[in-house]
C-alpha cells in the first residue's frame, strides 16, 4: 500500500461516519444502524441509512452512498483531495500535498472519479436486471440463482442498445473523457459520438478486495462476439492483481484454504450452495501477483478448474505458479461435469464436499492424466506408461514422497519397485533404499515391537469418542506421527469434524479407507483401558516410531547424496554439501527429540 493510501485509510478509520454525518443532519438510532433525512434530496420520511459497522452510508431514496470521504465530497462540494484534507484536519492528520506533485494529485482524483463511475454503472446494470425482470434475469433464474444471491453479487444486465449507459452516465454529470478512461464507453469508428462497451450482456461487477467496484465482466445473450468480455485495464483495474469474489471469500476462509475456479458462475453457484471460500481468476491464466494476493489470506489452495483440455492445461500452469509463491496446492477432479457449477447442481453439495476432501497433488494429477492414454492391461503400453511416469517422478524432491509414488506405481502396474527406482534414479539408484520387502519388514517389526499399530488404532478410537482428549492429543501429536495411511485419512476427517462431540463409525464409511480397518477400530473398547495410565504411553510410542522413520529416511538421503558425490564428477559439490549439512542438523535434532522421549 502506498503512503497516500495509508493516509486515506487512517483518515477514514479515525473519522467515525456517524459523528461526521450527525454534524450535518440529525440522526436517530435504528437497531444496529442509524437513520436520517437525506441531505441530498427533498424527503419527509428518513431513507438515509448509516452503518457504523461498515462505515458506509446509503440513501434508498436518491441512491447516493459511499464512505465518509464520499459524504464530505458531496455535502461540501469538494474534490477527493480537498475532502481528504478537510477530514484530516479534524483528527490531526496533516495531508502534506506539498510533497505530492501535481501528477500524483491528478491520479488520485482520477481514481476516485473512476470508482464513482463504476459504482453508478453497477447500480444502473443492477436496476436494469432486477426492476425489469428481463431476459438477463431469466438467464440467471435458469442457472438456478435466487434473488438473494443476485442481489448479494450485484448482478446486472446491459440493454441491447448502443448507448443507454453512456447517456445515463452523462446525465449524472460525468464527462465524456472520464467515461473513456473508465473503459465503459467506446468512441464510434466515424469519431462521431460514443457507444457502450457492454451491450445485450449479463453483467458481473468485479470488486477489489475492499469491496470497491473496479470493473465488469459481461456474458453475451445474443450473437455478439466475444462470448465473454471484461473491462479493459484502467487506473483502478488490472486482472493480474485481482481475483473475482475475494472480497466475499476472505470472510469465509476455512482451514486456511481457498478454492479457485475459472468462471464467475462457478463462484456464485458454489457460494449459493454454502461453499463460500471460493474465488475465480478473471478469465485469465493465473499470475504470480494473484498467487501473492491469495497468500495474504490463505496457505492452501484447491484448484477446481474446468475438466476440458484447456482447463487441464490451465490447472498445470496455475499450480506451478501457486507453488512458487509458497502455497500448498491440490487439485479437485470431476470427470462427470465440465465445471464446478454443473457438478454441484448434478451431484449435490455433499458429494462436492467429499471430493474436495479427496483433492490430489500435482504429481498424482499428472499421473492420472497420463494414465488416460494407456491400456495397463497391455504389456507394452504398461512399460511405456511406467517410463513416462518415471519422468514425472524425477521432479519430486522429497525422498519420502518419491518412495510413496514408486510403491504406488509398482502396485498399479506390477512392475517391481527396484525396476521403477532404477528408471527414476539411473546410476544413482540405491536398491537398499527402495527394497519393498525389506522396507515393509523393517516397518512391521518396528510397529510390532513398539506396539505402534495397536496404539494408533486405540488413539483413533479415542479421537472419535472423546472431544476433550482429542484436543489434548492434537497438542502433542501431528498427523505425520501416525504411520498407517488409514490412520492419517481418518485423522484428517476427524480434524475437519472436530466440533462434533462424538464421531460415529458410520461417518468413516464416507471416506476412502479400507472397511476392515474401520471394523477393527469399531471393535476396540476403550472403556477397558485406564487412560490415566496408558494414554501418555501411547502418545510416546507413536512419537518415537515417527521420529525413527523420519531419521532413517534422512539417513537414506544422506547415503544417496554421498554416493552421488563419489560417482558424478560434474555434480555441484557445494550445493550437495549444503544439503548434507542440512540433513545432518536435522538428524541431530531428531536424535535429541528421541532421547527426550526415551
Amino acid at each position: 500500500m502506498s503512503d497516500i493510501q495509508h493516509i486515506i485509510e487512517e483518515v477514514k478509520e479515525r473519522n467515525d461516519i456517524v459523528d461526521i454525518i450527525s454534524s450535518y443532519v440529525q440522526v436517530t438510532s435504528a437497531g444496529a444502524n442509524y437513520k436520517a433525512v437525506c441531505p441530498f434530496h427533498s424527503e419527509n420520511t428518513p431513507s438515509f441509512v448509516i452503518s457504523p459497522q461498515k462505515q458506509m452510508y446509503k440513501c434508498f431514496g436518491c441512491g447516493e452512498g459511499g464512505d465518509v470521504i464520499n459524504f464530505i465530497m458531496k455535502i461540501e462540494n469538494l474534490d477527493f483531495m480537498e475532502a481528504l484534507e478537510f477530514l484530516g484536519e479534524k483528527v490531526g492528520i496533516e495531508i502534506n500535498k506539498g510533497k505530492m506533485d501535481n501528477k500524483a494529485k491528478e491520479i488520485i482524483n482520477k481514481k476516485q472519479k473512476l470508482y464513482e463511475i463504476h459504482l453508478d454503472s453497477a447500480r444502473y446494470f443492477f436496476n436494469a436486471l432486477f426492476q425489469n425482470k428481463n431476459k438477463g434475469y431469466e438467464y440467471f433464474k435458469r442457472r438456478g440463482l435466487n434473488d438473494k444471491t443476485i442481489k448479494y453479487f450485484g448482478l446486472g444486465y446491459a440493454y441491447d442498445n448502443w448507448d443507454n449507459l453512456t447517456k445515463y452516465l452523462l446525465s449524472k454529470g460525468y464527462k465524456e473523457s472520464e467515461l473513456m478512461e473508465s473503459g465503459l464507453i467506446l468512441e464510434k469508428k466515424n469519431k462521431n459520438g460514443y457507444i457502450d462497451r457492454f451491450r445485450d450482456r449479463i453483467i458481473f461487477p468485479i470488486f477489489d478486495v475492499r469491496g470497491k467496484v473496479i470493473g465488469f465482466g459481461g456474458r453475451v445473450l445474443g450473437d455478439l462476439i466475444p462470448k465473454y468480455l471484461n473491462s479493459p485495464e484502467t487506473l483502478i483495474f488490472n486482472k493480474r492483481y485481482n481475483l473475482y469474489g475475494l472480497n466475499f471469500a476472505k470472510k469465509y476462509i476455512q482451514d486456511e484454504t481457498l478454492i479457485i475456479v475459472e468462471g464467475y458462475m462457478d463462484v456464485i453457484s458454489l457460494f449459493q450452495f454454502g461453499i463460500k471460500n471460493v474465488v475465480a481468476s478473471l478469465g485469465t491464466a493465473l499470475t504470480k501477483e494473484q498467487g501473492k494476493l491469495i497468500k495474504r489470506y490463505a496457505n492452501k489452495v484447491i484448484m477446481a478448474y474446468d475438466s476440458d483440455e484447456a482447463g487441464t492445461k490451465a490447472t498445470l500452469k496455475g499450480m506451478n505458479i501457486l507453488k512458487e509463491v509458497g502455497l500448498d496446492v491440490k487439485i479437485l477432479k470431476f470427470d462427470e461435469a465440465k465445471d464446478p457449477d454443473e457438478y454441484i447442481r448434478k451431484k449435490g453439495v455433499n458429494l462436492f464436499k467429499k471430493y474436495l476432501n479427496q483433492s490430489v497433488s500435482l504429481v498424482q494429477f499428472k499421473i492420472d492424466i497420463l494414465k488416460k492414454d494407456y491400456n495397463l492391461d497391455n504389456a507394452q503400453e504398461k512399460v511405456d506408461f511406467t517410463k513416462k511416469v518415471s519422468k514425472i517422478l524425477k521432479e519430486i524432491k522429497s525422498p519420502i514422497e518419491l518412495e510413496h509414488y514408486i510403491k504406488k506405481i509398482s502396485k498399479e502396474t506390477g512392475i517391481s519397485v527396484n525396476a521403477i527406482g532404477s528408471e527414476v534414479y539411473g546410476k544413482y539408484y540405491n536398491p537398499r533404499q527402495f527394497n519393498q520387502n525389506e522396507t515393509r519388514k523393517i516397518e512391521e517389526i518396528k510397529i510390532k515391537k513398539n506396539g505402534g499399530q495397536i496404539a494408533e488404532k486405540q488413539l483413533i478410537k479415542i479421537f472419535l469418542e472423546n472431544k476433550d482428549l482429542r484436543n489434548l492429543i492434537l497438542l502433542k501429536l501431528d498427523i505425520d506421527d501416525f504411520l498407517l495411511e488409514e490412520s492419517r485419512e481418518i485423522l484428517n476427517y476427524i480434524i475437519k469434524s472436530k466440533d462434533l462431540d462424538i464421531i460415529t463409525i458410520d461417518k468413516l464409511k464416507n471416506i476412502n479407507v479400507n472397511e476392515n480397518f474401520i471394523n477393527e477400530i469399531s471393535d476396540i473398547n476403550i472403556d477397558s483401558i485406564d487412560l490415566n495410565v496408558t494414554l501418555e504411553g501411547m502418545i510416546k510410542t507413536l512419537k518415537r516410531n515417527s521420529l525413527k522413520i523420519k531419521r532413517d529416511n534422512l539417513l537414506n538421503r544422506q547415503y544417496e547424496l554421498q554416493q552421488k558425490k563419489k560417482i558424478d564428477k560434474n555434480i555441484n559439490s557445494s550445493e550437495v554439501d549444503r544439503e548434507l549439512l542440512d540433513i545432518a542438523m536435522k538428524i541431530i535434532q531428531l536424535e535429541k527429540e528421541l532421547k527426550d522421549i526415551l
